[in-house]
């Protein structure tokens, strides 16, 4: 296996996506250390964990960086975890945990399927004949839906993405997509009886926790809404549709990378209509335990999924318009 300088490789991939766009050939596609991605315009390296230490570097967005462990700190309150790179301390709220996992892609596809992205950061097109148009950077743990398969000119297979919100399809590499087979989201607990299930979220603490009766059953820190217009609505919901993936923003078709378009947002659980307020996976941010939000409640991925599996209404399948129902109780206080 190649092996690249761990300093080599924060400096190289500074360059952001232009690089990770088609993946140097020279670049492990095995790295056996953590990885990161600066998911907001910049982020200051310190010198020690302490966001008052002299800052030594300071980094852009989408720059990946190797992570040497995880430390614990004083500040901020709710997530006081920094991360230690070559050259200091980074916060780590503002800082997507990924891999790199790249795919075979399929070569035909018969309905319209929810696909994941499996490598740091890949670009999709709005067009890609007879030239491209670069449209949105789409990031690790997104979810999108596939509805066709593009073979180009130069043999390289191209996954058809569709835009539910937008109405339009672009196109991004298939070796950076993976498909999601209906064992990946089929229900978790599907015989405990409905009126068991219960989420409870407490504001305060930024935490969730899902309930059975009364045995709690899985717990994840959350980020809630950050207060004013965008508070998260307190009292008794229930989860009223389910989507898999969910372009949220402004609905733009840019290239900007610091534009609100957030396409594909992971596992989405709304449960109060009126305003869009959902439980969903948030890959822009890993600040969970602090509220930051717009009003929805953001979780790990990982954790959003999860609850998509759990809750109710069930989701056996993947409808693109999403699962619709009288769910599960949402409590928030």
């Amino acid at each position: 296996m190649t092996s690249i300088s761990r300093r080599s490789f924060l400096r190289l991939s500074a360059a952001g996506v232009p690089a990770l766009a088609g993946w140097p050939e020279w670049l492990p596609h095995s790295l056996s250390w953590a990885l990161g991605r600066v998911a907001v315009k910049s982020v200051d390296v310190h010198k020690e964990p302490d966001g008052e230490a002299p800052i030594v570097l300071s980094l852009k967005k989408d720059t990946l960086i190797q992570i040497q462990r995880s430390v614990s700190a004083d500040a901020p309150a709710g997530n006081p975890r920094w991360l230690q790179v070559e050259e200091g301390y980074i916060h780590s709220g503002d800082i997507q945990p990924v891999s790199y996992q790249p795919q075979i892609p399929v070569l035909t596809v018969g309905d319209v399927i929810p696909v994941e992205v499996s490598v740091p950061i890949t670009q999709s097109y709005r067009t890609i004949l007879p030239t491209r148009e670069a449209l949105y950077r789409l990031y690790y743990q997104s979810v999108h839906w596939m509805k066709g398969v593009h073979h180009d000119d130069h043999n390289r297979i191209w996954y058809i993405l569709h835009d539910q919100q937008l109405g339009v399809d672009y196109y991004a590499p298939g070796e950076h997509l993976r498909l999601l087979p209906p064992e990946k989201y089929a229900p978790l607990s599907p015989d405990v009886e409905a009126y068991k299930k219960r989420i409870e979220i407490v504001l305060d603490k930024q935490e969730l926790t899902a309930y059975e009766d009364e045995d709690a059953v899985h717990t994840a820190k959350v980020s809630a809404g950050m207060g004013g217009r965008y508070a998260t609505p307190k009292g008794v919901f229930h989860i009223q549709i389910k989507v898999h993936g969910v372009h949220m923003g402004d609905g733009r078709l840019t290239t900007d990378p610091l534009a609100y378009e957030l396409p594909g947002v992971p596992w989405v659980s709304y449960f109060e209509i009126t305003n869009g307020v959902a439980l969903h996976g948030a890959y822009w941010h890993n600040d969970f335990g602090r509220a930051r939000s717009h009003g929805c409640v953001n979780l790990r991925p990982e954790d959003a999924l999860w609850l998509f599996r759990w809750s109710n209404p069930p989701s056996p399948g993947a409808p693109i318009k999403g699962i619709s129902g009288y769910g599960t109780r949402v409590i928030v206080r």
